[in-house]
C-alpha cells in the first residue's frame, strides 16, 4: 500500500516536472518521453522490472533531460538491490532538475540502505521536503529513517506526514507503535482508530488496536478486531491467533481456542503445517519412529493425533487442552523466534518443550533471581562448575567482575578450606548473569522444575541476528571439560530424555477431590456394562442461588476411554446439578453420588474421568487402567464385580436402576459407624436342571484385615439362609436360592456397628448345584 502511494506520488510529480526541462526538445519528443515513462511506471507497479527498465530508457532516449525517467530507473535498480546504479540514476535526475523532489527522495532511500549512512539519508529526505513541501512520501521516509536512527524527532516527523496527507495509509500506525512504546496506550488506541478510518484494510493497525483494547480491559471490542485479523491470511494473522488464544485460555473457552487454531493451521502451507504437527520435540520411542517413518503429511497427522489424544488432560471439554498449549508454543516460537531462521532459532526448542521459562535475563536487561527456587538452581550450577567458576569471573569484564569481587574471594577461600564448605560460601550466587561462560550479546533462561533445574544460555553472534546456543569452549583441560559437560544444548538433550516436555494444567483454579469407583456387569450383544461411580463431597462445591432462588451447585463430568493402542473409543460429557432445599448440606461426610454406564467390548482400557465445578472452576482428573471382563462365555458360571452401595431399594425409575431395584453406589467404599453395608452383584450362566429350575448356593466371608473383632448382623439378603458363623476377625454367611432364570441378582445388607473400625474384605463364592461350577468375587470396604 505504501509502495503504491510512492508510485502515484512520483507519477503526479512527474506530470509537472516537464516545466523548464529540455527547452530544446521538441513537443513530440517530450510527449513521447512522458508516454514511455508512464508505461514504465505501469510495468514497475506490476513488478515487471525488465520491461520497466526498457520503458524508462526509451523515455530518456526521447528526452535525455527528462528527470522522472532517471528516477524511474533508480527505483528499478533499488528494487534489484543495485545501490550503486540506483544512486547514479537519482543523482543524474538531480543534475537534470535540481528542484525535482523525487530525485532527492530516491537518494535518501539509497543511503538509508547503506551501512552507517542514515544521517546522509535524513539530509536527502529533508532536501526533498524543501523542494516540495507537499510531498508526503519524502516526509514519511524521513520519519522512518529518523525512527531507525533513534531520533527524538521521530514522532513529530510522522505527525508532519499527516499534516500533508491526513489519510496517509501508514503514518498513524507508526505513531501508534511509538505511543505504545512510551506507555501511552490510550493515545495509541486513537492513532490506530484513525489509521483504520483512513485505511480499513490495515491489519497491523487492527491487530495492535485489538491488543491494546485487550490490555485496557475492553475485551468485547478487542475480540471483534482480533477475530478480523485472525481469520484472514496475512503477516499479522499468527500474532492475532496468539492473542485470541490467550483471551480464550483465560476465559476457559478451550473449545473456541481449538476451533481457532485448527482453522488457522489448515490454511497454512504444508511446510508450515508440519511445524505444528512435528513430534520430534515432544515424543519418543515407537510413536516417534512411526511419525518419522510416515512419508506424507496426512500420515504424519494421523500419528500426531494419536499421540496427543493420549495426553488429553480434561475429558469434560471436547478440546484437548494439552494440544492447545502445544499449538500455542509452536505459534509463539514461529512468531518471536522464527524471523531470521525457519522454523525458529535455538530458543524455539526449549520453549516448545517446556513453555515460558521461570526466569529470563539478558545482556541488555539484567534481571536478578529473586526467589529461593531460582537461587537454588544457580547454587547447584555453581557447585557443579566448581573451580571453573573462579576462572569465569576472572575472564569477565572488569565492571562485571568488580561487582562480584566478594563472591570471587569466597570461592578462593572455599578452595583453600575444602569442598565441604563450598555450599556455604556461594550463597551470594551470580545473580542476573549466566553461570555458563558467554561473551557479547547473551540471554539465559532458567527452568526451575525441569530436571533438577536447568539454565539454557543463548548468544546472538551478530547484532540483530538469530540466536544460537552459547559457544562450547574448546580444549582438553579440566576447566574446558567442565564447561563442555555443562553446555546448554547438551544439558537440554540429556534432560529431554527423561522429561521431553512439561505442562502445567490451566483448565482449573484448584483441586476438586472426589471419590471414584467402578464395577463391571453383563451388557447386551456381547458388550460389558462398565459402571463408573462418583462420590463428590458437597463441602468442596460452590452453591449459589438458581433461577428459583434455591441453592444449587453446577458441575460437569466427563469420561474418555482409550483402547490399548491409545486411541479414544468413547467420550461423554454431562452436566450435574445438585439442588438444596434451604441451606446446602456441606457437612463433612456429605457427598453427591453419581454414575455413568458405559457399554464396551471386553478388553484392556485406560479411562480418564473428570469433574469440574462450573462456578469455582475447581476440578480433578483421575486416570485408571481397567480390565473389562467378558461374561457371555456359554456354559461357564460367572459373577460380576461387587458393587458397594449406600442403599438398595425397590424402585420403578432411577438413574441407579438395576432391574426392579435401585442401587445407590458408595464410591468412597467407607461406611459411618451406624451405616449399613450394602453389597450387590450379579450371577450369569446358571444351568437349569431337568425340571427347568436353577439351584445355587452363595457364601459370604467377611474378614477384618487386621484381625480385629468383627460383628455382622444380617439385615437383608436374597435366598434361604443356611447359616452364619463368627470367629475372631471372620464372619461366614451362606444362602441357598432356587429359581428359573440363568441370570440372577444378589445382594446383602449387613449391620457392622458391632465391628471395630478398619478395613474389611468380603469374599463371595457361588456354587451352581446343577453343574458344580463355581465363581468368586472380592471387594474391600472400610467401617469407621
Amino acid at each position: 500500500m505504501v509502495m503504491k502511494s510512492i508510485i502515484l506520488g512520483i507519477l503526479c510529480i512527474a506530470l509537472t516536472a516537464t516545466d523548464g526541462l529540455a527547452k530544446d526538445a521538441s513537443p513530440e519528443a517530450i510527449a513521447a518521453a512522458e508516454r514511455a515513462y508512464q508505461e514504465g511506471m505501469k510495468h514497475f507497479e506490476a513488478e515487471n522490472l525488465d520491461a520497466a527498465l526498457v520503458s524508462f530508457q526509451s523515455a530518456i532516449a526521447q528526452n535525455e533531460k527528462y528527470a522522472p525517467a532517471y528516477v524511474g530507473l533508480g527505483h528499478v535498480y533499488l528494487k534489484q538491490g543495485d545501490l550503486a546504479e540506483a544512486e547514479k540514476a537519482f543523482k543524474t535526475a538531480v543534475s537534470k532538475n535540481k528542484k525535482y523532489a523525487p530525485a532527492y527522495n530516491g537518494l535518501g532511500l539509497v543511503y538509508s540502505r547503506k551501512k552507517n549512512e542514515l544521517r546522509r539519508a535524513i539530509a536527502y529526505f529533508r532536501d526533498a521536503n524543501r523542494a516540495d513541501k507537499t510531498y508526503s512520501e519524502a516526509q514519511y521516509n524521513l520519519a522512518q529513517t529518523l525512527e531507525n536512527y533513534g531520533s527524538s524527532e521521530t514522532l513529530k516527523a510522522y505527525r508532519n506526514v499527516l499534516k500533508i496527507d491526513p489519510k496517509h495509509p501508514n503514518a498513524n500506525y507508526r505513531i501508534g507503535i511509538l505511543l505504545d512504546a512510551d506507555g501511552e496506550r490510550e493515545k495509541a488506541v486513537q492513532a490506530y482508530r484513525d489509521q483504520l478510518e483512513a485505511n480499513p484494510d490495515h491489519r497491523g493497525a487492527r491487530l495492535n488496536l485489538g491488543i491494546d483494547l485487550k490490555l485496557l480491559g475492553q475485551l468485547r471490542e478487542a475480540l471483534q478486531h482480533l477475530l478480523k485479523v485472525a481469520t484472514v491470511a496475512s503477516d499479522f494473522q499468527r500474532r492475532a491467533v496468539l492473542e485470541l488464544a490467550q483471551v480464550f485460555q483465560r476465559a476457559k473457552a478451550f473449545d473456541q481456542s481449538a476451533r481457532l487454531f485448527e482453522s488457522y493451521i489448515r490454511q497454512l502451507s504444508e511446510k508450515e503445517q508440519e511445524t505444528y504437527c512435528d513430534l520430534n520435540l515432544v515424543a519418543s520411542g515407537p510413536i516417534l519412529k512411526e511419525y518419522n517413518d510416515a512419508e506424507t503429511l496426512p500420515e504424519k497427522k494421523r500419528v500426531f493425533r494419536t499421540f496427543w489424544s493420549r495426553l488429553d488432560p480434561a475429558p469434560v471439554t471436547e478440546a484437548n487442552e494439552r494440544l492447545l498449549e502445544h499449538y500455542r508454543r509452536v505459534a509463539y516460537a514461529r512468531e518471536f523466534f522464527g524471523t531470521l531462521r525457519f522454523p525458529w532459532d535455538a530458543r524455539g526448542e526449549a520453549y516448545i518443550r517446556y513453555g515460558a521459562p521461570d526466569h529470563v535475563s539478558n545482556s541488555g536487561n539484567i534481571q536478578l533471581e529473586r526467589t529461593k527456587k531460582l537461587v537454588d538452581v544457580k547454587e547447584r550450577l555453581i557447585q557443579k562448575a566448581g573451580p571453573a567458576v573462579d576462572r569465569l569471573l576472572r575472564a569477565r569484564d572488569d565492571a562485571v567482575a568488580s561487582s562480584m569481587i566478594g563472591m570471587r574471594g569466597q570461592l578462593r577461600r572455599a578452595e583453600q578450606r575444602g569442598p565441604g564448605e563450598r555450599q556455604q560460601v556461594t550463597s551470594g550466587t551470580i545473580l542476573g548473569w549466566p553461570v555458563y561462560p558467554v561473551d557479547g550479546i547473551w540471554e539465559y533462561w532458567i527452568y526451575a522444575d525441569v530436571g533438577n533445574g536447568i539454565e539454557v544460555v543463548f548468544e546472538q553472534r551478530s547484532n540483530q541476528g538469530a540466536w544460537d546456543y552459547a559457544d562450547i569452549p574448546l580444549g582438553r583441560g579440566r576447566i574446558a571439560r567442565i564447561w563442555q559437560d555443562m553446555h546448554p544444548e547438551i544439558v537440554l538433550k540429556q534432560v529431554a530424555v527423561l522429561t521431553p516436555m512439561t505442562y502445567r494444567p490451566d483448565f482449573a483454579t484448584g483441586a476438586l477431590d472426589f471419590y471414584l469407583a467402578s464395577s463391571a456387569f453383563r451388557g447386551q450383544e456381547g458388550l460389558t456394562a462398565l459402571e463408573i461411580y462418583y462420590g463428590i463431597p458437597t463441602a468442596q462445591l460452590h452453591f449459589a442461588a438458581g433461577q428459583d432462588g434455591a441453592k444449587i451447585a453446577q458441575l460437569d463430568r466427563g469420561i474418555v476411554v482409550y483402547n490399548q493402542a491409545g486411541d479414544p473409543v468413547y467420550r461423554t460429557s454431562q452436566e450435574m446439578v445438585l439442588g438444596a432445599a434451604g441451606e446446602a448440606d456441606q457437612s463433612p461426610g456429605a457427598y453427591m453420588p453419581e454414575m455413568d454406564r458405559l457399554f464396551l467390548t471386553p478388553g484392556n482400557y485406560r479411562i480418564s474421568v473428570q469433574v469440574l465445578d462450573r462456578r469455582s472452576r475447581k476440578s480433578q482428573v483421575y486416570h485408571i487402567n481397567r480390565v473389562v471382563p467378558e461374561y457371555d462365555i456359554d456354559d461357564e458360571l460367572k459373577i460380576s464385580d461387587v458393587e458397594l452401595a449406600a442403599t438398595i431399594n425397590m424402585a420403578d425409575k432411577s438413574r441407579f436402576q438395576k432391574g426392579d431395584i435401585e442401587v445407590i453406589p458408595i464410591a468412597s467404599k467407607a461406611y459411618l459407624p451406624a451405616q449399613p453395608v450394602f453389597i450387590y452383584f450379579e450371577i450369569y450362566n446358571l444351568n437349569r436342571n431337568a425340571f427347568g429350575q436353577t439351584k445355587y448356593r452363595v457364601s459370604y466371608v467377611v474378614r477384618s484385615r487386621d484381625q480385629k473383632t468383627i460383628g455382622a448382623r444380617i439385615l437383608g439378603g436374597v435366598g434361604k439362609m443356611l447359616g452364619q458363623k463368627s470367629e475372631q476377625g471372620v464372619v461366614s454367611i451362606e444362602y441357598e436360592q432356587v429359581g428359573t432364570e440363568t441370570q440372577e441378582p444378589g445382594y446383602l445388607e449387613l449391620d457392622m456397628s458391632r465391628s471395630e473400625p478398619g478395613e474389611k474384605t468380603v469374599e463371595i463364592a457361588i456354587v451352581d448345584e446343577t453343574t458344580g461350577q463355581t465363581a468368586t468375587a472380592t471387594a474391600t470396604f472400610v467401617t469407621q
